[in-house]
């Protein structure tokens, strides 16, 4: 491996869908950085590197070859993770960064790699997991409407996505339905999770969405979390799904594969097909609208947040990104972070209201969720 310099950001995975998006960020506000980039192929690596604009090095890695992987980051004061699928990785990279004495950032991880690196006397680097579009930006956003008033008590959220899948993202999205990192039908009532509380609807009209859409309550890890840091009691959370009959029905035959005790490459295979034949014709999309309810100074108050984008990549890129420059601001202390607690959200607001994939983003104290879009029927 022939090193240019010591690099101020390692990034593994780099010429993947999230990767290149996560330097085009770096490039864009930290011109100067030195970077490594890495993957299986070290020509996209070098064909990234000459676009990108920044110095450094172009390298190949396996991160199966723990040789490999600790001579990747030896040097650098920033490992970011984009390689995936996330189940599979784990906690291989960011023991890897820790042994190299550089800090880690990861656009996935969850719960799984939190309780990888959090056993007693383990990881005792900075490492950020979740510095992405979700779980990430969908933490981060609600958690900043509730930070505008004094007692927020009541989000409603609907999130949701159409856009192509990669493989590694296919199997991380196949665990999480089958509730390797949530909990279909649940929901906050009286700050705790309640099982089947909710019910998946048909034929939602949502504002900000261009058709009526199916909605299904889930519950995830990073949602769960939002009454212990915001004082929240009540959470409603729809993951909302525009047209997608080729991908819904796939999912209805994957349940092994969602649970893992089955044939888990092979099913996110099909699901990255079914994706694409439900995006054929269609514009790609993000939409996140979040409501919140409560008290602010003694009187009613409500706060909304409406985005919707084009790429699921640009914005998980930017997410983790920030992220990565944070670290190295020496914003982010020691210990292991999710990207909800430590980014900062005026920050994030204006990065994304500069992103191109971006075409909407809307923060008004007023509420954004028409009552119509509770009122269809139950599937």
């Amino acid at each position: 491996m022939s090193l240019h310099s010591s690099p101020s950001v390692a990034v593994v995975g780099a010429y993947g869908a999230v990767g290149a998006a996560a330097v085009r960020a770096i490039s864009d506000r930290l011109p100067d950085a030195v970077v490594r980039l890495g993957g299986r192929d070290r020509t996209q690596a070098g064909a990234l590197l000459a676009k990108s604009g920044l110095r450094g090095d172009a390298v190949e890695v396996d991160l199966h070859d723990g040789r490999s992987l600790a001579e990747f980051c030896r040097g650098a004061r920033v490992v970011l993770n984009c390689a995936g699928p996330s189940y599979r990785v784990l906690d291989r990279v960011a023991w890897a960064a820790a042994a190299a004495g550089a800090d880690y950032v990861d656009p996935g991880g969850d719960e799984p790699l939190l309780e990888a690196l959090t056993r007693p006397g383990t990881f005792t680097g900075t490492a950020v997991i979740t510095a992405g579009m979700q779980p990430g930006l969908t933490g981060l956003l609600p958690r900043h409407l509730c930070s505008t008033m004094s007692d927020p008590q009541r989000l409603t959220a609907y999130v949701g996505t159409m856009d192509r899948l990669t493989p590694a993202g296919a199997a991380d999205y196949l665990l999480s339905m089958g509730g390797a990192y949530g909990e279909a039908r649940g929901a906050i009532r009286g700050g705790i999770r309640v099982e089947r509380e909710l019910e998946p609807r048909t034929g939602v009209a949502l504002p900000y969405a261009n058709n009526r859409v199916d909605v299904y309550p889930y519950l995830s890890f990073e949602s769960a979390r939002l009454p212990e840091v915001t004082g929240l009691t009540e959470i409603d959370w729809y993951n909302v799904f525009d047209g997608g009959a080729h991908m819904m029905n796939c999912l209805s035959r994957l349940q092994g594969a969602m649970r893992g005790e089955s044939g888990l490459a092979e099913a996110a295979e099909e699901l990255t097909r079914a994706a694409a034949l439900d995006l054929f014709g269609r514009d790609p999309f993000q939409l996140m609208l979040f409501e919140v309810t409560g008290t602010d100074a003694g009187s009613p108050a409500t706060r909304g947040l409406a985005l919707r984008a084009g790429d699921t990549y640009a914005l998980t890129g930017l997410a983790s990104a920030l992220a990565v420059l944070a670290v190295l601001d020496g914003g982010v202390p020691p210990g292991v972070h999710f990207g909800s607690d430590v980014l900062d959200a005026g920050t994030v607001l204006a990065a994304l209201r500069a992103e191109p994939a971006v075409g909407l983003l809307d923060v008004v104290d007023r509420p954004i969720l028409a009552a119509r879009a509770m009122e269809e029927g139950e599937l």
